[in-house]
């Protein structure tokens, strides 16, 4: 399976790196990142083993999963060969606001 971080979650994952460099320093960014490689490793060997995502569940969007790295969480669809990663959130986050700004920044 290919993996393909979409523009959006690349842009996130830059913000996510500077912050938690600036208050946590290196070593957390670090673990971070080693625990979301290690979750899109899982992702890539069993796409489907992740759970749907419940604030999509209403909406009956089919191929949406999301898994849990760490203190984040890791939402994606999968589609024939290819898995997209939509977005890499932090767990406590509010993701219907967050999806909501998404849709009117674009």
């Amino acid at each position: 399976m290919k993996t393909v971080f979409l523009d959006p979650v690349r842009q996130d994952l830059k913000d996510f790196r500077r912050y938690v460099i600036n208050k946590f320093g290196g070593t957390a960014w670090a673990a971070t990142r080693n625990k979301i490689a290690d979750s899109i490793a899982q992702i890539e060997a069993a796409p489907r083993d992740g759970t749907t995502p419940p604030e999509l569940v209403d909406f009956r969007m089919s191929g949406y999963y999301e898994v849990l790295s760490g203190t984040n969480r890791i939402i994606y669809k999968v589609d024939g060969d290819i898995i997209y990663v939509h977005l890499v959130v932090d767990a406590r986050s509010d993701l219907e606001d967050l999806l909501a700004r998404r849709l009117f920044r674009m």
